[in-house]
């Protein structure tokens, strides 16, 4: 029997044999052959890895900060500093190679977000570049504590385009879409050390007027002390609504690499109601590859991941189709691998079913230590001589 609310990772094949006889039989042998069907799931320790410890090396592409995030996603968005009116913004970064030469620095547009089109616009702005003599972990709410001595004015100011950009395909983003070219190039010392970005916005023009805060998505992230790392999951394709409702199941995913293990913190809405019995619980799918196989009783509702295992979340249900709670006890992973996951839920009683759409997660690699990024950020008044510091800054190349 599985142990409903555990907090036990529990494998969802006796429950979908039980309930679903022959079709989960058939969708095993749909997804990996005629002998799916008949060997029972590997642990996940061993199946994952073995599909992951042979990926290839990333290939080489401009300098990017926070670096773990040259071929990751980042945890989070933020509009500064491009998006507003009026703000200064510095960026520590200990962790672009010494010796490398700066001609101009980009963002990419967030790729987790569900948004489409963000308008183009053009910022009024200017960018002084120095060696900062404080680690990003150092970081003053002053911004003349954070700038070196003799701090080269790499574009004066003046007025840069930015186009339009829509939500990525795939995350992240393929190319860092909003560039701010140099007139004066920077070369950070062959020694390295902690590169101040320091950009102040006098205002903007865009479809809404001139010197409006604008809402524009760029990739963000955040780095921990603790040198724990958080993966948000890229959501796609689409979800099957529970039986007598009209939308159609989703699922947020988060994946959480910690000092000990993996977490899945996932939230599902638009599932099945549970009645108020706690007869109707969530479940939870991972595999290496995607699928696009349909369920054999329900032709709206689509397998889009490979299935490789499956579990029962802790808790259940409520009475809105909701649910939010984590999956925890999972081995680390080993980083950069992508997973294809898919969330559910059922009525034990009913066998009522709706899948959520898909949600592919790259495996991330431990958080550096220390923190090689930070932010000092004012986001109202340019003038102003301080800022709110911050670990969460906008993942950036430089070029």
């Amino acid at each position: 029997m599985l142990a409903k609310g555990s907090d036990r990772p529990q494998r969802l094949a006796d429950i979908f044999c039980r309930k679903f006889g022959p079709h989960f039989h058939y969708l095993a042998a749909k997804l990996d052959g005629p002998a799916a069907a008949k060997e029972p799931p590997m642990q996940l320790s061993t199946l994952l890895v073995a599909h992951l410890v042979c990926a290839a090396a990333a290939a080489q592409q401009p300098a990017v900060s926070p670096a773990d995030r040259q071929n990751l996603e980042g945890s989070s968005f933020t509009h500064l500093p491009l998006g507003r009116a009026d703000a200064r913004m510095q960026t520590l970064h200990s962790d672009v190679p010494g010796g490398t030469l700066l001609s101009g620095h980009g963002y990419r547009r967030d790729a987790i977000g569900v948004r489409g089109i963000v308008p183009g616009f053009s910022s009024d702005l200017e960018v002084k570049l120095s060696m900062s003599p404080r680690l990003p972990n150092q970081a003053s709410t002053t911004f003349a504590i954070n700038e070196g001595s003799n701090p080269t004015v790499a574009l004066p100011r003046t007025f840069v385009v930015f186009p339009a950009t829509d939500r990525p395909p795939s995350d992240p983003a393929p190319t860092f879409e909003l560039l701010v070219p140099y007139q004066v190039p920077f070369l950070v010392p062959p020694a390295g050390g902690t590169l101040c970005v320091d950009v102040t916005i006098f205002g903007n023009v865009s479809g809404s007027g001139q010197n409006q805060n604008l809402s524009i998505y760029l990739d963000a992230h955040e780095n921990y002390t603790d040198g724990r790392a958080e993966q948000p999951g890229f959501r796609t394709g689409l979800g099957c609504p529970a039986p007598g409702q009209t939308a159609p199941s989703f699922a947020q995913m988060t994946l959480w690499r910690l000092l000990g293990g993996t977490r899945f913190d996932v939230s599902i809405r638009d599932g099945v109601r549970d009645p108020g019995t706690g007869v109707t619980v969530p479940f939870l799918m991972l595999g290496t590859s995607i699928s696009s196989i349909t369920w054999p009783t329900r032709p709206d509702c689509t397998i889009w991941s490979s299935a490789d295992i499956g579990f029962l979340l802790p808790g259940v249900m409520n009475t809105q189709g909701a649910y939010d709670g984590s999956l925890q006890g999972l081995p680390v992973l080993p980083p950069g691998f992508r997973l294809w996951c898919q969330a559910g839920s059922i009525s034990l009683v009913t066998a009522d079913l709706a899948f959520s759409d898909a949600t592919t997660v790259v495996t991330p690699p431990a958080g550096p230590l220390p923190i090689p990024t930070s932010r000092i950020a004012n986001s109202t008044d340019h003038t102003g001589a301080t800022g709110v510091v911050s670990y969460a800054v906008p993942v950036m190349c430089f070029f």
